[in-house]
C-alpha cells in the first residue's frame, strides 16, 4: 500500500505518463531490494523465511491461506474483467478514450489499484514470481487472444496452469529435494524467452 501510494503521488505530477511511471517503479524496486538485503545481512532467524519468500515458495502456505487467496484473487479478477471496455478504449490512447466518454484519470487509478492488489495478494503469500506476469500474456497473445477480455481470461488461466506445473515439477524433478515454484518459473520463462530471441535472430538473418 505504501508503494502504491508513492506511485499515485508521483504519477499525478507526470499525469501518469508511461515512461515516468516505469522509472518510478524501477527506483522503488531498487529501494525495496536494498531493504531486503539489509534484512538478510542482520543474520536473524527470519533469514530463511525471507529466502524462501524471495524464491517464490508455496511450502509455507496453509490451506486456509490458499482459500483466502483464491477468494480475493477471484473477486479482483472479476472486477478487472468488468472493466474490459474501459481497458479497450484506454489502450487506444487517452485522447480517444476521453472522446468516447471515459474518465481517464479515475479509471487509470482504479486499474492501477486493482493490479497492485492482485500482485500484493499473491506476493504476500508466495513471494516473487515475476516471470508468470511476463510469460502468460505473451503466450495468450500467441494463442490468438486479441481482445482485452480474452487476453485477461487466457492469461489468468495460463498463469495459474504454469504456476501449478512449475510447483509440481519443482517437487518431483530432484526428489526428495525440492525447488521453489518461483525458481522453476524463472527457469522455464528464461529458457522460453531465450528461444524466442534465438528464433527472431534467425528470422532477421534470413
Amino acid at each position: 500500500m505504501t508503494v502504491l501510494f508513492i506511485l499515485l503521488l508521483l504519477g499525478r505530477r507526470f499525469r501518469f505518463a508511461a515512461a515516468p511511471m516505469i522509472l518510478t517503479g524501477v527506483a522503488l524496486s531498487a529501494l525495496i531490494e536494498t531493504l531486503i538485503q539489509f534484512s538478510l545481512m542482520k543474520g536473524t532467524d527470519e533469514v530463511y523465511d525471507i529466502l524462501r519468500w524471495l524464491a517464490g515458495s508455496t511450502y509455507r502456505v496453509t490451506p486456509d491461506q490458499a482459500v483466502l487467496l483464491c477468494v480475493v484473487s477471484s473477486v479482483l479478477i472479476l472486477l478487472s474483467l468488468s472493466l474490459h471496455k474501459v481497458l479497450t478504449l484506454m489502450s487506444m490512447g487517452k485522447v480517444t478514450a476521453a472522446a468516447r466518454g471515459v474518465a481517464v484519470r479515475p479509471n487509470f487509478v482504479l486499474l492501477l489499484m486493482l493490479a497492485a492488489a492482485l500482485c500484493a495478494s499473491v506476493t504476500a503469500l508466495l513471494g516473487s514470481i515475476v516471470f508468470i506476469s511476463i510469460v502468460a500474456p505473451h503466450l495468450a497473445s500467441l494463442l490468438g487472444a486479441r481482445t482485452v477480455l480474452s487476453q485477461l481470461s487466457v492469461s489468468a488461466l495460463l498463469g495459474a496452469s504454469l504456476l501449478q506445473f512449475s510447483d509440481w515439477l519443482g517437487q518431483t524433478l530432484i526428489h526428495p529435494n525440492q525447488l521453489a515454484a518461483g525458481t522453476m518459473v524463472a527457469i522455464i520463462g528464461g529458457a522460453y524467452f531465450i528461444l524466442i530471441l534465438l528464433r527472431n535472430r534467425r528470422s532477421l538473418s534470413r
